[in-house]
Parts: structure tokens; sequence; C-alpha cells
């Protein structure tokens, strides 16, 4: 117990340091290419494809923050969803899985969504 006391500060500078190495221009062109066609630009769920999905189904809004999210309330979380799709945790069926994306890519990507959270 006392080695994992030790360790949380390291565990949160990495997670710091995650963050600062982000990259969310990059991410922008990820989501633009993989996301926005369901969850819409500016992540407001609101894609063209959105108007095709029925109720139940409809992308979230990524403009109200991860605190809305049903399941990836944090980083952690939103990296398993995006790596392996809305069913495999609970969710839409119609949310694909992004296996093939890199760490790199993942944090840049969560980077841009972080960013179109609205006030």
């Amino acid at each position: 117990m006392k080695k994992l006391a030790l360790l949380a500060p390291f565990l949160a500078l990495v997670t710091i340091e995650q963050a600062v190495a982000a990259d969310a221009e990059k991410g922008k062109a990820l989501f633009t290419q993989r996301c926005a066609m369901c969850h819409g630009d500016n992540g407001n769920g609101d894609g063209p494809l959105a108007a095709t999905m029925p109720e139940g189904q409809k992308p979230r809004k990524l403009s109200e923050g991860l605190g809305a999210n049903k399941y990836a309330t944090d980083d952690a979380k939103l990296t398993e969803l995006l790596q392996k799709g809305g069913a495999a945790v609970g969710l839409s069926v119609l949310m694909p899985g992004q296996p093939d994306l890199k760490p790199a890519d993942l944090t840049d990507l969560i980077a841009f969504i972080h960013s179109l959270k609205t006030k």
C-alpha cells in the first residue's frame, strides 16, 4: 500500500505531461475525419448522419463536456470508448471503435474533444 502511495505523485505527473504533450490541432483533424459526421464539427451531436439515427442511438453532445456522458466520465474511460466502440461499453452500437489509433493520436483527439466544451 505504501508503494502505491509513493507512486501517486508520479502518476499525476504522467497525466499532466500527456495533457501538455497533446496537440489539439492534430486531434481536430482526426475528429473531422472520424467523428464529425455523427457528432458534428462543434461536437453538438448534429453531424449529417445524426438525423438518420434512431432515438436512443443519437451521438452525444461532446460540447457538454465529459460530465454529461453516461460512460466516458474521464479520459481513461473516453480512451476505452474510442478504442472499443459504444457496444463494448454498453452504449450505442452505432459508435464504432477506433482500435487503429496510436496512443498519441488518442491523446490528441481527447485534447480536441475537451476543447469542444462550451461554458
